[in-house]
């Protein structure tokens, strides 16, 4: 989140109440703008097609559209978002603006190409209408997009024109399709999807917009430049990988079960599971926002300082204090983090659940909230672990945390579902985001009573970049540039 934290101490410098509200307010809009946006388009154009007495088939068509949108992009996208942000925070600090700008349009060339591959292969031999399978991949490959100009808003300070852009963009998605349902004699599902495409392209467009006017157009700027980054940062390739097949791979799996439906021979989905899911893990959009204005107003600091010690030559005991003030303020902004988010837990777990008895949702359904409440709160835990081992470059223990989680989520599903079927479903999930957070917390206390080893000691004496396909192939490209010096 490298530049947020700029814009955020300033406000928090205030020491005002309209300060840290706005603080907070900027912090929400950055971390979760786009999944907010998204899921407001969805719950309007769903209370259109309530007022409208839509046919179920149709409207089954548009959150069948929707879920795979949203599942497989990120899917597809996390990864290299991942390896993207590590090379915007060398261009940062290098100051090679022209590089960031250009290595969007080679990171998105690379996801859209992907994403073509993929939209043919699914819709192979799929009984869709054409229109409707453009518009879905059109879904998918803006979702493409947005998640990976998403990394570099982070440092756009300008967030007044984000925040119109993603007003914008959802009231003209919400009123393009209210418009094709009461003007048209289309089919309500690729109405409700074409009002959805035209309001995301509105904030691409928007997004764009704010990324040029603060960094500037890409210029001479080396699109591909950033390729040697994903050899020598393959592990956080990984890692956002599997913390993202970790997510939602209980919801593939019980596609495959008894709660599950096909709609227009393409989209295999279980609506109650999916849409029970979304809930529960809006309840963490809390903890995104907390961690972010702690790590940077708070955390960073402290980091700063310690890591200003060693490299400026400070003593021993200069080195060590550092250390222990940074690890003071880990586990109390972590401690901190978590009981700001169980609080609105709380809160999601009491009004939720008298929410979805007023839908008429039934007990089965209610008790899997519940569940999934709490599986959400640890899985938002485990991933702020994760990330504060990234700070540290401690790849490795990152990724070993997120492979078990994973694999905790693999193993415990599939056991669940042979022998439980869909009385396991939400509590296996339960079960290894709970035993992934223990892991997590286990393995960061080790290596923060070991920080000095593994700064001083776990790193290579001569370092020597990783160059494997991706090094290559940038060299091909690039045959004049050093591509030794970090692809900087």
């Amino acid at each position: 989140m490298a530049g947020v934290g700029f814009e955020l101490k300033k406000l928090f410098r205030a020491r005002t109440a309209a300060g840290k509200l706005k603080a907070y307010s900027w912090s929400l809009i950055i971390t979760t703008g786009p999944f907010v946006l998204l899921a407001s388009m969805v719950l309007f154009i769903q209370l259109l097609f309530a007022w409208l007495a839509v046919p179920e088939s149709q409207s089954d068509l548009f959150i069948g559209t929707t879920v795979y949108a949203f599942i497989f992009s990120q899917l597809l996208a996390s990864g290299f978002v991942a390896v993207q942000s590590r090379y915007l925070a060398d261009c940062l600090s290098e100051k090679k603006y022209g590089d960031m700008t250009a290595s969007l349009f080679g990171v998105q060339a690379i996801l859209l190409v992907l994403g073509a591959l993929a939209g043919l292969i699914f819709y192979a031999g799929s009984p869709l209408p054409w229109p409707d399978q453009l518009l879905g991949y059109l879904f998918f490959s803006e979702l493409l997009l947005i998640w990976s100009q998403g990394v570099y808003l982070t440092a756009v300070r300008r967030f007044k024109n984000l925040i119109w852009g993603y007003l914008a963009g959802a009231g003209i998605g919400v009123a393009v399709a209210a418009v094709l349902l009461f003007q048209t004699a289309l089919p309500a599902g690729r109405c409700a999807t074409l009002g959805v495409v035209c309001g995301l392209g509105v904030i691409v467009l928007s997004l764009y917009l704010s990324i040029f006017a603060y960094f500037g157009l890409p210029g001479q700027g080396r699109v591909f430049w950033f390729l040697p980054y994903l050899d020598r940062h393959w592990r956080v390739f990984l890692e956002a990988c599997c913390y993202s097949l970790a997510l939602f791979l209980p919801n593939l799996l019980i596609w495959q079960g008894p709660w599950s439906q096909v709609t227009a021979g393409t989209y295999r989905f279980a609506p109650v599971y999916d849409v029970i899911t979304c809930y529960a893990f809006i309840s963490i959009l809390p903890l995104r926002t907390m961690f972010v204005v702690s790590a940077e107003t708070e955390f960073y600091d402290r980091y700063a300082v310690y890591f200003d010690a060693i490299i400026h030559k400070g003593n021993y005991r200069d080195i060590e204090d550092a250390r222990q003030v940074l690890l003071f303020t880990i586990w109390y902004e972590l401690r901190k983090v978590m009981g700001f988010q169980f609080l609105f837990t709380l809160l999601f777990l009491a009004g939720g659940t008298y929410v979805l008895n007023l839908a008429n949702v039934d007990y089965e359904a209610s008790n899997l909230y519940n569940i999934l409440l709490m599986a959400a709160f640890f899985t938002g835990v485990t991933e702020v672990v994760s990330i504060l081992f990234l700070y540290f470059d401690a790849q490795p223990e990152s990724l070993r945390l997120m492979a078990l989680f994973l694999g905790l989520n693999l193993v415990l599903s599939g056991v669940g579902m042979y022998f439980f079927s869909t009385d396991s479903y939400g509590f296996t999930f339960f079960l290894a985001s709970g035993a992934a957070l223990f892991y997590g917390l286990h393995s960061l206390s080790r290596f923060a009573d070991k920080l000095n080893y593994y700064i001083f000691c776990g790193q290579p004496v001569f370092y020597r970049p990783r160059q494997a396909l991706m090094t290559k192939i940038c060299r091909r490209l690039y045959p004049e540039a050093d591509t030794e010096k970090g692809g900087l």
